[in-house]
């Protein structure tokens, strides 16, 4: 799942958690255009590379980005490239505003999203 000014951007990541270079499973990476940070399966998140990881900015998406690992972790949310898979129910992604805060697992975490 990711946290973006636009629509977001889902992806897989094969990234393994030895790899990570930052505590709390943060990696900077070079992510798509307004994408600011996204959850990824193994646990880990992705931070934009040109985000500070202390600024505010980045507080916030991380604070989101943990609500959708949360609703990974209780087996509420999974993904894959066609589908995002919410408590059972399938939604196609082609057909979906992806970042919606209509979505309910991006309106339940906008609502556990700490400000900074």
């Amino acid at each position: 799942m990711t946290f973006k000014l636009s629509k977001p951007d889902f992806h897989n990541s094969d990234q393994k958690k030895e790899d990570l270079q930052f505590g709390d499973n943060i990696i900077k990476k070079d992510l798509d255009t307004d994408i600011i940070a996204e959850a990824n399966k193994n646990g880990t998140i992705y931070l934009d590379k040109d985000i500070d990881l202390n600024s505010d900015k980045a507080k916030e998406a991380i604070s989101h980005e943990k609500s959708h690992l949360a609703q990974m972790d209780r087996g509420d949310l999974d993904y894959d490239d066609d589908y995002v898979y919410w408590k059972g129910k399938k939604y196609p992604r082609q057909e979906m505003n992806e970042g919606s805060k209509r979505l309910p697992w991006e309106k339940e975490a906008y609502s556990k999203t700490k400000k900074a």
